[in-house]
């Protein structure tokens, strides 16, 4: 949702600092390497690890509470096979849930290419420089990546920040945003989808031109907007993330203190 006008205490920084929280399963969980229900490992036997990105597996908007929420229309038509175990599972993978997964917090830092209009921000771990954010923390490693090395595989990854929309009259440049990775990802500016990579995939690229999409998001000059990024890492053996964005993204402050991952 908008709120009042706020002027961005971080336009032109050098590096803008984003705060979420990875949570770690165990590789048994039937929604990751296991694939223990049924419906999902035939799925995983007929599809996966599919070269192909499958959308509208979450809903539109974000849940009341500002999760994902699983397209039950999608996951309840028995002609399709669906990536995920139980709607019951999938509300796990945001929540805290004790004796299922581990909140971790963790921070990345996106560095600004000045070469380029405006600026843009990018943060990127991907092949061969793999992103491993929690190895040897949580339930511990889990399995060998392509680089030869035992890594914590079987986690999600929420990050929340905030941006103010500008009037695109008022500058030379668009307001984009770009992800890069695997596996699920799901990026909601203001609460609605933006991004959508759904599924168990390869690297794979989803990315919006903010401004052409403004009306749609319901976005107007001067207001202050939600950007809130959620991925799941749930199979051996990579793991890719990478953000570009010309949007002055806010450092919204994290509810602990945590390292940062740069």
């Amino acid at each position: 949702m908008a709120t009042c006008f706020m002027t961005p205490n971080l336009v032109n920084a050098d590096q803008i600092t984003l705060h979420g929280v990875v949570r770690d399963f165990k590789s048994s969980h039937p929604d990751f390497e296991s694939f223990g229900h049924w419906q999902f490992s035939q799925w995983y036997v007929t599809y996966g690890p599919s070269k192909y990105v499958y959308k509208k597996l979450v809903e539109s908007e974000l849940s009341e509470d500002g999760i994902p929420k699983l397209n039950m229309s999608y996951f309840n038509d028995r002609r399709r096979k669906v990536p995920f175990s139980s709607k019951a599972n999938f509300d796990q993978w945001y929540r805290n849930v004790p004796n299922v997964n581990i909140a971790i917090p963790v921070a990345i830092t996106l560095d600004n290419n000045r070469d380029e209009p405006g600026g843009v921000y990018t943060f990127a771990r991907e092949r061969p420089n793999y992103f491993f954010p929690i190895d040897n923390q949580g339930y511990g490693n889990s399995g060998r990546a392509k680089d030869g090395k035992m890594h914590n595989f079987h986690w999600t990854f929420e990050v929340r920040t905030k941006f103010t929309y500008t009037d695109p009259t008022e500058r030379d440049y668009a307001l984009a945003f770009k992800f890069t990775g695997d596996d699920d990802v799901w990026v909601f500016i203001n609460g609605k989808l933006a991004v959508d990579l759904g599924s168990i995939h390869p690297q794979a690229s989803g990315s919006i031109n903010i401004d052409q999409k403004a009306e749609q998001l319901g976005l107007e000059p001067g207001n202050e907007y939600t950007l809130d990024v959620f991925m799941a890492e749930r199979h051996t053996d990579e793991s890719n993330f990478r953000i570009d964005t010309t949007l002055q993204l806010e450092e919204v402050p994290p509810t602990t203190v945590s390292p940062l991952y740069d």
